[in-house]
């Protein structure tokens, strides 16, 4: 459902809005990043450095972050404006995370980031496809100084990381979401049970009275419309809610299983044309206590 968000190669995801995000309850939160580093359907990675992960290795890594509400000095286009920016700490000792390669442990380094989140204003589409409407874009990156190998599956040296996902962070909001969605369901399992019944009822009755067999006709009808309607708002919460696997934190602030990663495929400047992201891999979140 929400397996990966799909990264626009423009600069902004068209349909969202990026806004001012220091009242989130996302600030001061705290979660793990599992990262999975490998080919991804439609990358250009191989293109752009040949041989790249063509093994089919994968290199995972695991980071420890927090979203403060600090003010970022910096800023990227993919991300957000920069007074919408705030620093993303990572919490890693001096940074530094380890894994087995074929050489054994290794240690990789990344530094702080921004983070900031973009708020759809209509349906986007995920990796897979599907119309989704998160309540929020998250978007960040991080550094990689030391950069990581694990066979042909590699982050370069001095790379920077760009994560995109799903976010929902009003977690009231989520309740009330919750309590529609169940009611919707169940008028509409009341309309099914009613038509059933209805039908029945004709069926054993075929020679029964006209107008209470055109009577019969017009509830169908009227049902039917109703029925349509229930649907298009049973889509409309699921479009909306937060997919199952969501990773929650203790004050109820949910982020979708995973999401994507794209680094920068060449040296263009965000605001000029030719500028490109290639996908890195695919990432999960866990929440730590803060």
């Amino acid at each position: 459902f929400f397996s990966a968000i799909l990264v626009s190669s423009a600069h902004l995801v068209p349909g969202a809005l990026a806004l001012s995000t220091s009242a989130t309850p996302l600030t001061e939160t705290k979660w793990s990043l599992l990262l999975d580093v490998g080919l991804q359907p439609g990358t250009w990675m191989p293109k752009r450095f040949p041989g790249w992960a063509e093994s089919g290795a994968r290199l995972p890594l695991d980071i420890k972050v927090e979203f403060t509400n600090e003010p970022f000095d910096q800023r990227e286009t993919l991300v957000g404006p920069k007074d919408s920016t705030f620093r993303l700490k990572v919490c890693n000792d001096d940074g530094i995370s380890t894994y087995v390669s074929e050489k054994g442990q290794q240690e990789v380094q990344f530094t702080d980031g921004g983070w900031c989140i973009q708020r759809p204003t209509a349906n986007i589409r995920n990796a897979e496809g599907s119309l989704v409407k998160p309540e929020g874009l998250l978007k960040f990156w991080l550094d990689c100084p030391s950069g990581a190998k694990k066979r042909d599956a590699e982050i370069f040296a001095g790379t920077r990381i760009f994560f995109t996902t799903g976010v929902w962070d009003d977690p009231p909001g989520l309740e009330m979401m919750e309590t529609e969605y169940e009611r919707v369901v169940d008028e509409l399992q009341g309309i099914v049970d009613s038509t059933r019944d209805i039908r029945k009822a004709n069926e054993d009755n075929e020679s029964g009275n006209v107008l209470n067999r055109l009577t019969d006709f017009r509830t169908l009808v009227g049902s039917s419309q109703e029925f349509d309607r229930l649907v298009s708002n049973k889509e409309a919460l699921e479009r909306a809610s937060p997919p199952m696997g969501a990773a929650k934190a203790s004050n109820g602030v949910k982020i979708a299983p995973t999401g994507s990663l794209v680094i920068k495929g060449n040296k263009i400047p965000d605001w000029l044309p030719g500028s490109e992201y290639l996908i890195l891999g695919t990432f999960s979140t866990k929440a730590l206590e803060a």
